[in-house]
Parts: structure tokens; sequence; C-alpha cells
């Protein structure tokens, strides 16, 4: 009935506040909009594909990109040259559409988008970049797994989407708002769900960009073990993953999956977590323990270290950086197999997984498999070039990979050779000739050398920055250095070189180098923010409160601004000024989970404690691993006369790391539990 076959339809698990395209057509000629240039390359190309040409585009996160360079040293560039220098007579573009920390559900838009633009062929690299954005499955899974696993089927049938087609239209309009309900009896509201009545229930909305759990303030603190979360995140990759290849073959547009490749051997865990059961004086001395069994690896003490790794193993399974260790020492005593088994585990057992891990590795060779997509086993490669480099254990590590996730140039070289293969293999493109291995170095050599120093300084401070993102803040800084001694000038140095400063309690020389970062970015605003942040540190409160208005009367990084603005006031006591800015906030973003946890509390210390729970029980869905909300929840609770949920909170805040006994011990809010043995033993749990 002319229905198109599979069409994967509007994400069941995730909207967004907003879809802007990435290209801006002006002229005839499609460009990355400038507004989306902070996460991708800037790319331009008729709109309207010139006869002849070969046009593909490839997607996928920062590794499709280019970090820590940018796509002129990426797989797409390598391609479209390959591809060139085989058959100069033809044309070709290689689009190069992948977005920095951009997950699978961010990818599915710009494949809707993109496919206008009469493309020849779809490359999608994807699968490490899954746990950045925090987001809640609550709404759909609590249907229950058989009711979610009926839908998908219906999903697959043309009848069902013909029927869902025709009907929609006839349905109640999804009004999304966020107004709060009573959410005191345990429950908060999800973002997207609706407050009013007789409104459909929608999936929670993302931000417009990407909003990476990494960039909050709590960074790596926001990440803690949560198997059931992980498991609908497989489930959502693997939905997204089919709708990807369903609309580019409901367009007849030929696709190709990458498989993803992580460093295991040079790069260890970022975020390890100790099981549940253990007192905070168990996982200090595990913890103690551990370090001093690194130390004796990196020395060589390999034999002697083994067993004692066993034994902590044994004690507790769950602890990443255990089996990264026992790895590094399996290595040392030649046991590779067991090596790269254990190196596997520390990368599945890290809580904030930033490499790919199996669960997803595993779907999209299953997948590849499935739907009769190819595959190009861009891990199996990294795995045979390190048989050939380096120690040639054949275990991925620095001889491959920048840092934790991104190839050197010369792997991106050696990925686009592989795709072009499977290419001329599938008779995609017909070569007029064949590049010898002697003739494609020529080829990459005259294009390296024409970069100049300022380019691999430039890798340099992407590269400190990344690791400083993720926590890695010894490896960053020492890449910074190599950096510095090249960009004296740039902007981003001088931003990074005050965070350090702000980290060692120097908050004064913290503040001139943000000021110098402000200038020599031309009072860009987000380095105003960071110069902001910086004067609320230092104690130059009056300072960091007038920058902070003044984006927000810019409207730039207003949600930033108008969080750390209300959180000043209330350092200075003027919770109703506290108040009425998130009031504002929200009324202008009213999606941003960022405000909800100040609001909350704003509301409490303006005495409406009772208001305050339902938005702090929305911050905490939000960000469930933050212990801050939950210890300002409990303080609610406890003002509100609700002991028990003010116990069962706090014991959460102290799973999840809360650590200051003393705060907790003198906190007025808790007058009314202080003297109970539920209170006494949180406080000897902390202690």
């Amino acid at each position: 009935m002319g229905f198109p076959a599979r069409d994967p339809g509007d994400d069941p698990f995730v909207g967004f506040s907003a879809i802007r395209p990435l290209f801006k057509v002006v002229d005839g000629v499609a460009s990355t909009d400038p507004s989306r240039l902070s996460y991708f390359n800037q790319v331009s190309f008729p709109a309207r594909k010139p006869p002849g040409t070969f046009r593909a585009f490839a997607f996928g996160g920062s590794t499709t990109y280019g970090q820590p360079f940018d796509g002129r040293i990426a797989f797409p560039r390598w391609l479209h040259d390959l591809m060139k220098a085989s058959s100069p007579e033809r044309d070709f573009e290689v689009i190069n559409a992948g977005g920095i920390s951009y997950a699978s559900y961010r990818i599915v838009p710009l494949i809707k988008e993109t496919l206008q633009y009469q493309p020849d062929l779809m490359i999608i690299y994807i699968g490490q970049n899954e746990f950045l954005e925090r987001r809640t499955y609550a709404g759909l899974f609590d249907q229950g797994r058989a009711l979610v696993s009926a839908r998908s089927f219906l999903e697959s049938l043309n009848v069902y989407q013909a029927l869902k087609n025709a009907l929609e239209p006839l349905l109640p309009r999804r009004d999304v708002t966020t107004r709060p309900v009573d959410a005191s009896a345990g429950k908060g509201l999800q973002s997207g769900e609706p407050s009013g009545t007789g409104a459909k229930p929608g999936p929670p909305l993302l931000d417009e960009e990407v909003n990476a759990i990494l960039d909050r303030s709590a960074g790596l603190d926001l990440y803690h073990r949560d198997e059931e979360f992980a498991v609908n995140v497989f489930r959502h990759f693997e939905h997204n993953l089919r709708a990807m290849i369903s609309l580019c073959s409901n367009a007849g547009v030929p696709v190709i999956l990458v498989q993803p490749a992580s460093n295991l051997k040079d790069f260890s865990p970022f975020k390890s977590e100790h099981g549940t059961g253990f007192t905070v004086k168990e996982k200090a001395d595990m913890d103690e323990d551990l370090r001093q069994l690194a130390e004796a690896v990196r020395k060589g003490d390999h034999e002697q270290a083994l067993p004692q790794l066993d034994a902590a193993i044994s004690k507790d399974p769950l602890f990443a950086e255990t089996y990264y260790w026992k790895a590094k020492a399996l290595l040392g005593l030649g046991r590779i197999k067991e090596a790269k088994e254990d190196f596997i585990k520390a990368k599945d057992l890290d809580v904030c997984p930033l490499r790919c891990v199996t669960p997803i590795e595993q779907a999209i060779d299953r997948i590849a498999a499935e739907e009769h997509v190819p595959l190009v086993q861009f891990r199996a490669e990294v795995d045979r070039v390190e048989t050939r480099i380096g120690d040639k254990s054949g275990i991925p590590g620095n001889d491959t990979f920048l840092d934790h996730v991104h190839p050197t140039v010369a792997m991106h070289q050696r990925l686009a050779e592989m795709i072009l293969d499977t290419l001329t293999g599938l008779g995609i493109v017909a070569p007029s000739q064949n590049l010898s291995p002697e003739e494609r170095q020529s080829l990459y050599k005259g294009i390296m050398d024409g970069f100049d120093q300022s380019f691999f300084a430039t890798r340099d401070l992407n590269l400190a920055k990344l690791l400083r993102w993720a926590g890695k803040k010894d490896e960053a800084r020492e890449v910074l250095q190599r950096a510095a001694g090249v960009m004296a000038d740039n902007p981003e140095v001088h931003k990074m070189l005050g965070s350090y400063l702000a980290d060692e309690g120097r908050h004064g020389e913290a503040v001139e180098e943000y000021r110098k970062a402000v200038q020599l970015a031309g009072n860009e605003s987000r380095m105003r923010f960071d110069l902001a942040v910086a004067c609320h540190r230092a104690g130059l409160k009056g300072e960091a409160a007038d920058i902070y208005r003044d984006l927000i009367a810019d409207e730039k990084f207003a949600v930033e601004a108008y969080a750390n603005l209300a959180v000043l006031y209330l350092e200075q006591g003027k919770a109703d000024l506290a108040v009425q800015t998130l009031e504002s906030g929200l009324k202008k973003s009213p999606q941003s989970y960022s405000l909800f946890g100040p609001y909350g509390l704003a509301l409490a210390v303006s005495g409406k404690p009772a208001e305050g729970i339902s938005w702090t029980l929305r911050a905490v869905e939000a960000e469930p691993g933050n212990p801050r909300n939950l210890y300002n929840l409990a303080g609610m609770y406890a003002l509100t006369g609700k002991t028990e949920d003010s116990l069962r909170s706090l014991n959460r805040a102290v799973d999840l790391g809360y650590a200051n006994a003393d705060k907790l011990e003198k906190d007025p809010v808790f007058g009314s539990l202080r003297n109970t043995p539920e209170f006494g033993k949180i406080l000897r749990r902390i202690r």
C-alpha cells in the first residue's frame, strides 16, 4: 500500500528539547552551521550533488571527528584522498559528520537530515559515547520487559507502522511541561513527564546539544555502578543502530559499520567502585593495598604481586582497577591471553565507561550479521598491528592509540584503507588503479609534511583538555606542559593552568590565569563563565556575581550562570533572590536538570522545605550519583518530620561518597535526628 518497510519512527526512549540541522544551505552550498562548530568540523559541499560525484557521509563521535586533532587527520579525510588517488578521473566527497561526545541517539537525527543530500554511502563508527549523558528510562521500562519487547516487535511490522501513521494524528497532543508534582511519597517526576491530566507521557527530553556528565562540576563523582541503567543503555543502543540501518535501507543507501576499538593495555579505568558491604575504613585499606601492589607491578615484581592481586579480586570482584594491575602483572610474566581477558574486565567494570564495553561491541557484530551490513573489522586489525609493533603482545595500547579511544594518525590511515578495500570488494567503488603500499605512504607523508609545529601542539592541548575532563589530571598536566611551550598565547592553556592552580588552593593565582584567558579569547562567554567560577572559589563574590548577571543578560551559558548565581545568593543569605533567579532560569530552560537541585535547596532555605522536596527528588532522579542532592533531600525530610525518609537518603548519600562527618554532626536541620541510634550509626559509617 506504499508504506516504506521498517520505518523506525520516533525514538521511544528519548526526545530532544530542539533539533537544529547540522548543515546550513546558503546559495546552494551546505556548510556546518556555525553554532555547531564546538562539536563538528567545518565542512562544505554542494547541496545538490554534482553529476558523477560519489558522496559518502561518515558518522560517529570524537574518533570520526579526528580528536585530539580535527578532521584533517581523521579516517574520512584519508578515505577521500585514497579514493581520489585510486580513481583520479572521478570526483569523490567524504563528508565528516562526526560529533564530539555524540552517542547513537544523537546520530539518528543526523542520518535523517543527511539523506536529503543524495549520499551514495553511509559509514558509521559508534559505541564509545553511550554513557556520556544521563537519561532516565523509568517511564519506558516501567511498562515491563514483555510489553517493551512486544512493542519492539510491532515496530518492525509494516501493518503496525501504517496504523500508527493513520491513528497518531487523532490522538491527544503530547503536552510536555515541567511543573513539579507532589513527590513527597518518594518518587520524583521524570524530565518530560506531564503534570496535567489527560496528557500522553512522553520520553524524557535531552538538551539540544550534548550535556555530558563529566561537564558537570561533580564530574566523575556522579558516576556509580547502575546495572539496570546499563542494560537499558544497551537496549537503546540496539534500537538506534537498527534505526540507522532501516533509514538508510529505506532510502536505498548502502551502510558500512566499523568495529570500535579501545586502548586496553596502557589506559587504566577512569573510575573504579568497590562492591557493597564494605566500611569506609575497609575501602581505604583496600585502596592503599592496591596502590602498593600497583607500585610493585611498575617495578617489575610481577610474580610477587600476582597472588595478592588475585586475593584482592576474590575479596572485591567488582573493583575495575585491580583487574588492570593484575593484567599488567600477567603481561609482564608473558601470559598474554590471560592478560588480555583481565584488561577487558577492567574496561567493562569501569563505572565511567568511556570505552566501548563488550555488550555494545557484541551488539554491533550481531546486528551487522543479522542485517547483512558490511562490518569493517577494525578492532581485530588493531590487535594484528599490535602483534607487529611495541611489545608484540597483540593487546591494544599506546602504540596504536593516543589516549583511551582515539587512534594514532597511522591507525586512522589504516582504517581508511580497510574501508576502501571493503567498498572495492563490494563493488560500491571500482578504482581504476591499485595503490601500492609505497604509494599510499608517499601520499600520507606529503600531507603530513604540510602541517606545522602548532598543529601538533594543538593536538597536545586538546589531549590535555580531554584527559583533564575525564579525571586523568596527572597525565593531562604532563601533556599540557608540552603544549604550553609552543602555545603561550593560547587562552585554553591559561584556562587549564588556572584550573590546576585552583586545585592546589592557589585561588588568587588561578584567577589571574583565567583573566589572561578571557583577554586572549576576546572576552568570549565560556571563558568569562570560567573566570566567574574561579572568582567565586577565590572569595571574590562580587566580581563573580557581576559576571554571572552579565552572562544571563546576554543569554550566554544562562543555565549554568543562573545556577551558580543562585548558589552565591544562598551563601550570602539571600534566599529570596536565589529563588527568583532560579525561577527565571527555569522559565527560560524548564528541562535543565542542573537547576532542579539548587531550586529545591533555595525553596527549603526560604522556609518551604515541602516544596523543595519535589524539586530535589527530580534532581536526584536526573543525577542519581550526586550525593549532594541526597544530603539536601535528607535535610528537607528531617525538617518536615519524615525521619525514615531522611535516614534513608543520608545512608544513600554516604553510599555515594558523602564523607563530611563534622558538617553532618553540626548541621542544625538534623536536630530532630541527632540523638537517634540510626543517626549515630551513619556518623560512624563516615568516620
